[in-house]
């Protein structure tokens, strides 16, 4: 009798286990989301989101932004409905809960890797608290691997997935890529052979994976922010090529906690050991899934697609890299039962050796999310500096009646970029001479500019527009003694000198000076002309 009672209630103490578990990370999250201050990629998403009269006209505007439409989609369907701002983190918030039920409740994964995965800081930070169209990759990806934990590998159900997935983000194409390949190995090697009818479901998909990948290139090309890419020019490709892959890890050194990156950037010493070891856990991680051949190619493939990426078109942020931490989490969820059921036969052979030793390297690899999660929560909680110091200058024009009419100026020019979210100030961008809350990072504006250039700006906009004119500088003027020419964003240039610096202080007042911010530069001092 007892060992049938405990057989019944097992599932049910898993299940609440489970729920617990889930429901800290939920509160986690949310803290972290309501707390943090939004900086200027997730308002840029907004501000594009509410461009035009209509969705259709909103598609048209945001074409060449260099993001597919559907994140766009979503905030401006919510702000239709709330009509706030408010939407960009409950839209997050909401996606990345998603991801993080069918992680804990659905996905056939270990215990460890589980926790592991949930709690990293692409789980409970990047993915959730920071409100951007990545999260919704990592729901795709898991809703994608629920269906195959079914044995539904159905050509058209999942080719639709394909295709959604590839018009979250520009990096999720290599994902799709990684998924088909998955499929294509699987039946190859799949031993007896397998039937025709599964390879035309594989085509079917493909087809619609390939449909979903060309409507995300028509979306983001031609590009307008043409600064931002690599500049390649007068590059060998091949020998970039060879770059990107010799060694990958170079390319997803963002898998360690600040606190072991800033020891790789104080010591020459630190930063090669480092980077080898980091070349030991991602290379290593791929052989935890040698049993599983057609698993471990599709992983290595997402590897190489995105350390491509990264070198040939745009350097790749933590948010880019933990995308193939998102995969192998896949990849790790389909082969769970294969790997459980091999266990007693491969354990003691060098090959399981091999599959343990890849587990461990992923499994400490994970870990180092974990870290660097505890280091945000220490440094929204504890140490109490924000990603941005948007929030801090919104209250600070509360405060000050007398401006809220006040136009707002800054260099660089996307400083700007965070404020719609907490004030309702007009803005101006120097370097495109325009107003708007959007920059564009084009050749075709004022690529270098002076001091004496943004003043002569402020003074005849004052004169234009009859209102104050506030202007936030990131540069701290009464630190500069020499004269400098500053490189700002991909291309920008600024000029300072002790002179220009003496004539604008004389024009301007200091009216506050922020505090530092950690992960972003959205610090600055601002003054109002005189």
């Amino acid at each position: 009798m007892a060992s049938i009672v405990s057989i019944v209630d097992e599932p049910r103490f898993a299940k609440l286990g489970k729920a617990l578990i889930f429901f800290v990370w939920l509160a986690l999250a949310s803290a972290l989301c309501w707390s943090e201050t939004v900086w200027r990629d997730e308002v840029r998403a907004l501000s594009l989101a509410l461009q035009g009269d209509n969705f259709a006209d909103m598609l048209r505007q945001m074409h060449g932004e260099g993001h597919p439409a559907i994140w766009y989609i979503l905030l401006r369907a919510a702000h239709v409905l709330v009509g706030s701002p408010v939407v960009l983190k409950v839209v997050a918030l909401t996606i990345a809960a998603a991801a993080a039920y069918l992680l804990v409740f659905r996905l056939k994964l270990p215990l460890s890797i589980m926790l592991l995965s949930l709690f990293g800081s692409f789980s409970v930070f990047e993915y959730a608290a920071m409100s951007r169209n990545y999260g919704i990759s990592m729901l795709m990806v898991f809703v994608i691997v629920l269906t195959w934990q079914k044995g539904v590998r159905n050509g058209i159900w999942n080719g639709l997935l394909f295709a959604l997935l590839a018009n979250t983000n520009v990096h999720s194409v290599v994902l799709v890529g990684g998924f088909l390949a998955y499929w294509f190995f699987d039946l190859v090697l799949a031993r007896p052979r397998s039937p025709l009818r599964e390879y035309r479901g594989f085509a079917t998909a493909a087809v619609l994976a390939a449909v979903g990948v060309v409507l995300c290139f028509l979306t983001v090309y031609p590009t307008f922010n043409d600064t931002g890419q690599n500049d390649i020019s007068g590059e060998n490709f091949a020998l970039l090529a060879l770059r990107a892959l010799a060694p990958a890890s170079s390319q997803f050194l963002s898998f360690y906690p600040d606190s072991i990156l800033g020891l790789m950037v104080a010591d020459p010493l630190a930063f090669r050991i480092f980077a080898a070891l980091m070349s030991v856990l991602i290379y290593g991680s791929l052989l935890g899934m040698a049993n599983r051949r057609a698993a471990m190619i599709a992983a290595a493939l997402v590897l190489l697609g995105l350390s491509l990426l990264f070198t040939l078109v745009y350097p790749g942020g933590y948010r880019h890299q933990a995308l193939w931490l998102v995969f192998m989490i896949a990849m790790t969820a389909l082969t769970t039962d294969m790997q459980r059921d091999r266990a007693g036969v491969a354990g003691a052979t060098a090959a399981g050796r091999i599959v343990k030793f890849g587990r461990l390297c992923f499994m400490i690899l994970l870990a180092l999310q974990v870290v660097s999660a505890v280091e945000k929560v220490n440094r929204t909680f504890v140490a109490e500096i924000p990603f941005s110091r948007s929030k801090d200058f919104g209250a600070f024009m509360q405060s000050r009646p007398e401006l809220k009419d006040a136009i707002i100026m800054a260099d660089p020019d996307y400083l700007v970029e965070a404020l719609p979210y907490y004030v309702s100030n007009r803005t101006y961008l120097l370097r495109e001479e325009r107003f708007g809350a959007i920059v564009r990072y084009t050749r075709n504006a004022r690529l270098s500019l002076s001091l004496a250039d943004i003043l002569q700006s402020a003074r005849r906009l004052r004169q234009s527009e009859k209102v104050p004119v506030i202007i936030l500088l990131s540069q701290r003027l009464d630190q500069i003694t020499a004269a400098v020419s500053l490189r700002e964003s991909y291309v920008w240039r600024l000029s300072l000198t002790p002179e220009d610096i003496s004539a604008f202080q004389s024009a301007t007042e200091l009216i506050k000076r922020f505090g530092p911010a950690v992960g972003s530069d959205e610090s600055y001092d601002a003054y109002v002309l005189k």
